[in-house]
């Protein structure tokens, strides 16, 4: 009990200064990646929403499928 004692209070008589509190070197890490991720998942939706057919004329689903031939069933 002795050793938890003096570590409880050393620890609470020294007070870190803000000044040296900082998210360092792992932190800069965790942002840079998250921000390429971000950037290669924008260009990723960027690439598919291209790929989207767009009707301006407003045709239904239902329309654009009147010649649409399901393939038999085995």
């Amino acid at each position: 009990m002795g050793i938890l004692r003096a570590v409880a209070l050393t620890a609470a008589e020294t007070e870190p200064d803000n000044s040296e509190i900082g998210p360092g070197l792992y932190g800069f890490l965790v942002v840079v990646f998250l921000i390429l991720a971000l950037v290669m998942l924008y260009r990723s939706m960027r690439k598919q929403i291209r790929k989207v057919d767009f009707d301006p004329e407003g045709t239904s689903d239902a329309e654009r499928m009147h010649g649409h031939q399901e393939p038999p069933e085995r």
